[in-house]
């Protein structure tokens, strides 16, 4: 609460939790950056939490009006409006809202909000703007999406209303009305995002017992052959499931439809390819059509990949467009794949200046979508899949591997990272990495930035399984890099599956390294390479010429 004096009660803790936070956080910035600071109205008897908003850097409200009856509030909103031109109003209900828009001044911007509840659970809140004009739809490029804007929204709108700078510490972006609202979308979006998170384990859970049971019984009717089918078969399925999840999210199943369906879709058509198509170029179909399905989505604003199970947590503070990090470490491996395995189609395969061109170009499309802030908007992205494809593209060239050309490889990376600014800026993409990086005020600010993505990834590291899943995912790269020969032994164009494979691996060490989810992007990308080395090693005694 807000004490009489216009300290806010509790600051040092607030200002300290701000300071652990993932992203950077500055309280009292909004009151801070208005000349004369704000004013702030509420019930004497009532929470005064709202207060907070109201308050500057140094935890006090400029000016304070605590009327004991609710037929004062108004009126004291007017008196601190005529010395303030910022107002944190905590209104007692609906009418008094009406109310307050109704004898609002023609050049004054009213911004409603409800109250977060109580309740643990993440759910959308509503709020409404009056005097913006236009539209009957908020939206905010922080967003991208029609009728959804965001909390850090807020303060630069106020701002830019109030014609002062919006200071480079605040990330949200300016909200604007455009187009007519869709209410029960917007219900059907919500539904759809409060149930996402809680769908992703029991999925990949339901498609390790579908396998399993698979692989018993291929075992117990066919023996070793039947054994190498369901590898087969589990390892196409596993790049399957990528593409599949998107008609899936399209379709938004009840939960065990989607828990169930994702995982036997994924095995049928991991089978379906493995008869057709002559191992190991099956591979090809799932793993290119997911970097297809992908791409395309993202350039439509990607609204599948948001609602499928593995797209961002926007309801978790993440954005409501472009890719998370599962999607991150496993899209570089499916493109790394995929071109291994059309390269082995054309017969192409081997150590040839053609292989290492499949490997740059598709790495060069891959990043771009992943990247730029009109697309996948993932800086960490462009890095984890230059680091792929520079690996990649090392192993496939023919001739020795030289110290110029590791350097090379090293340099890659950093090129991709300096050519992603350069689309954004040119683009206008406006994403995080722009915001937080290019326009960052000075080294400071941005070792700020970088500090607090290490401890993030710190975190990580530490907590749950994920210690001994890291663990794991190093002890099979280390293993798959000692027996590289024994593991391709006797698949054909060996070069192309070996640069794929290290590229792989490459992605998951680099996108750890340089993303503040660290480990998981590690444990991701080898777990999908770990089954296409599986795949190879499973070949059928009579393969389909």
């Amino acid at each position: 609460g807000v004490l009489p004096d216009g300290r806010v009660a509790g600051w040092p803790d607030a200002v300290r939790r701000a300071e652990a936070a993932p992203a950077p956080i500055v309280p009292g910035l909004l009151a801070s950056a208005v000349p004369g600071g704000a004013g702030y109205v509420g019930e004497a008897t009532a929470s005064r939490d709202p207060a907070i908003v109201a308050a500057d850097e140094h935890g006090r409200v400029a000016a304070l009006a605590l009327p004991a009856d609710r037929g004062e509030v108004l009126p004291a909103v007017r008196d601190l409006l005529g010395d303030h031109r910022l107002v944190v109003v905590r209104l007692p209900d609906v009418a008094a809202l009406r109310a307050l828009v109704a004898q609002r001044d023609p050049e004054t911007l009213v911004l409603a909000m409800a109250e977060p509840p109580f309740a643990s659970a993440t759910r959308l809140l509503p709020i409404g703007v009056v005097g913006l004009g236009g539209g009957r739809t908020l939206t905010s490029s922080t967003t991208r999406t029609d009728g959804l804007v965001t909390g850090i929204d807020v303060a630069p709108t106020v701002l830019r209303w109030l014609s002062l700078p919006v200071p480079s510490e605040m990330s949200g972006q300016e909200i604007r009305l455009d187009g007519a609202l869709d209410v029960a979308e917007l219900r059907d979006l919500h539904a759809r995002l409060r149930v996402v998170t809680s769908r992703r384990h029991g999925t990949l859970g339901a498609l390790a017992a579908s396998w399993a049971l698979l692989a018993l019984a291929a075992l117990g009717l066919g023996g070793r052959r039947g054994g190498r089918w369901a590898v087969r078969t589990g390892a196409l399925g596993v790049l399957w499931i990528l593409p599949v999840l998107l008609p899936f999210a399209a379709l938004s199943p009840a939960r065990w439809v989607e828990v169930v369906g994702v995982g036997w879709a994924a095995l049928a058509l991991g089978a379906l390819c493995d008869r057709l198509l002559r191992w190991p170029v099956a591979a090809a179909v799932p793993a290119l059509t997911g970097v297809v399905a992908y791409v395309v989505d993202l350039a439509l604003g990607s609204p599948l990949i948001v609602t499928s199970l593995l797209g961002p947590n926007p309801l978790f503070g993440s954005r409501f467009y472009g890719i998370g990090n599962e999607l991150e470490s496993t899209l570089p491996v499916l493109l790394l794949t995929g071109v291994a395995a059309a390269m082995c189609w054309l017969r192409r395969g081997d150590r040839s200046t053609s292989l290492a061109l499949a490997f740059a170009g598709g790495g060069l499309v891959l990043g771009a979508a992943l990247g730029s802030g009109r697309l996948g908007a993932d800086v960490g992205g462009v890095i984890t899949m230059g680091g792929g494809a520079a690996t990649a593209v090392l192993l496939a060239l023919p001739g020795r591997i030289t110290r110029a050309r590791i350097a090379v490889a090293v340099l890659v990376p950093v090129a991709a990272l300096a050519a992603l600014a350069a689309l954004d800026l040119a683009t206008g993409g406006d994403g995080h990495f722009t915001r937080t990086v290019l326009r960052a005020d000075d080294g400071e600010a941005l070792a700020e930035v970088v500090q607090r993505r290490y401890q993030l990834a710190w975190n990580n590291l530490r907590s749950g399984l994920m210690p001994l899943l890291t663990a794991l995912s190093l002890v099979a790269i280390a293993w798959g890099v000692v027996r590289r020969d024994r593991l391709l032994a006797g698949v054909p164009y060996p070069d192309a599956w070996r640069a794929a494979l290290a590229g792989s691996a490459a992605a998951g060490v680099v996108g750890a390294l340089s993303n503040d989810s660290g480990p998981m992007l590690l444990v991701f990308a080898t777990f999908v390479a770990s089954w296409v080395a599986a795949y190879l090693r499973a070949r059928p005694d009579r393969p389909i010429p």
